[in-house]
């Protein structure tokens, strides 16, 4: 399967990490969990504003901009 940005994901897809493009914020990132291999699951995606995404036990707001520069692989369900 391809690789898509994560504000292009339906909700309650899960997804697999596979790429972040950027500078500063990725640390914060990896931080929260979001890194490259961690699965993720689209809670909120209403193609405006911030996406909710879990990981793990844990929800988080992720902005659209920092989403469309993480590249993800949609898991079959």
């Amino acid at each position: 399967m391809e690789a898509v940005s994560l504000d292009s994901v339906r909700e309650g897809a899960r997804v697999t990490v596979l790429q972040i493009n950027g500078d500063g914020w990725v640390r914060r990132l990896y931080q929260m969990g979001v890194l490259p291999g961690s699965k993720l699951e689209v809670v909120f995606n209403r193609g405006f504003g911030p996406l909710i995404v879990r990981v793990g036990d844990t929800e988080i707001s992720i902005g659209r901009g920092i989403a469309r520069r993480i590249l993800v692989r949609v898991d079959e369900s």
